[in-house]
Order: structure tokens, then sequence, then C-alpha cells
């Protein structure tokens, strides 16, 4: 996963999408049973789905960016 790519929620056969703006790494991982350190900051195509940083391990690429 790279800046640019178009990302969708692992698991959900259509939408939302959106697009990885910038990575950010926390600072302690946000629970025991989640150890992925890294977030992506995703600007999602649905009005009803907020911006914000997700967690890698629960989107999946779509399209890559070039």
């Amino acid at each position: 996963m790279k800046v640019g790519d178009l990302v969708k929620f692992k698991g959900r056969i259509i939408g939302p999408f959106g697009v990885v703006l910038r990575f950010k790494d926390l600072p302690l991982p946000p629970h025991p049973s989640q150890p992925d350190q890294r977030a992506a900051y995703i600007e999602w195509a649905c009005k009803y789905t907020a911006p914000g940083n997700y967690q890698l391990s629960i989107l999946e690429v779509v399209s890559e960016s070039r």
C-alpha cells in the first residue's frame, strides 16, 4: 500500500472507496489484539465515512497508484 492507492475495507464487496493521502506511525499499538503500529490517512468518497487514520490491517487495495 502506498500514497495515492484506492482502498476499501477488507471483506466489503462494494465501497466505500477512499484514497491514501499519507501514513502515520503510531507510538503504541491501539490494542494488544491489534499490534500494527502503522496507519493510513484516508479521504473517503462517501459523505457517511469520516476521513481519518485507519489501520492498514483493515484496508484492501482496489487500484494501485502509478
